[in-house]
């Protein structure tokens, strides 16, 4: 009698595996696409970029996303193609170079500006904003070091986390023109 329920629970568990259908397709994401690069040769190296200190709960693959106060949901298929810290590292960096290189000669820095981030909120919300907010630090020609904080937020264009990586790549430039702006 034993033996004949385990064979019927081992059919059952079998019979329920097989109709569990194809499993989802995992969506992978970059925050610097190639329709948004330049060429790097045209661009001088004005600034190096690294990320500080990122919380925990980003530094993953997954997306996060508010869903509500005090509450993130981790994104099961939906997941970075990079690095976070290195994709948002690359981005600054390249938008930070590329305004860099559009002002006159004179106003160029002498050296290389290294900047450091440190994020402390990075993701989209269920109320449709994107919010970024932390601090960046570099030296300022008399070697002493500068913190200043940003706190940015942007709406979502279009829906699901493909609109909301658009708009963390809008913030991300927003934050490279602040940058800019305090180092010029």
């Amino acid at each position: 009698m034993h033996n004949r329920l385990s064979l019927l629970a081992f059919v059952m568990l079998l019979g329920a595996c097989s109709n569990s259908g194809p499993a989802p397709e995992v969506h992978r994401y970059v925050l610097d696409n190639t329709t948004e690069r330049i060429d790097d040769n045209a661009t001088a190296q004005i600034a190096e970029v690294r990320v500080i200190s990122i919380p925990d709960y980003l530094n993953q693959n997954s997306l996060v996303m508010m869903v509500d106060n005090h509450k993130l949901n981790i994104a099961q298929y939906h997941t970075w193609a990079d690095g976070l810290n290195d994709s948002i590292a690359r981005v600054v960096e390249h938008e930070y170079n590329k305004r860099i290189t559009a002002t006159p000669e004179s106003q160029r820095c002498e050296r290389c500006h290294k900047i450091g981030l440190s994020i402390e909120r990075f993701y989209p919300s269920a109320d449709g904003q994107v919010y970024l907010s932390g601090y960046f630090q570099y030296q300022n020609d008399e070697r002493e070091t500068i913190k200043r904080r940003f706190n940015l937020s942007g709406e979502i264009q279009n829906d699901g986390y493909q609109g909301s990586v658009a708009e963390m790549r809008r913030l991300l430039t927003k934050l490279s023109d602040q940058i800019a702006k305090e180092t010029l």
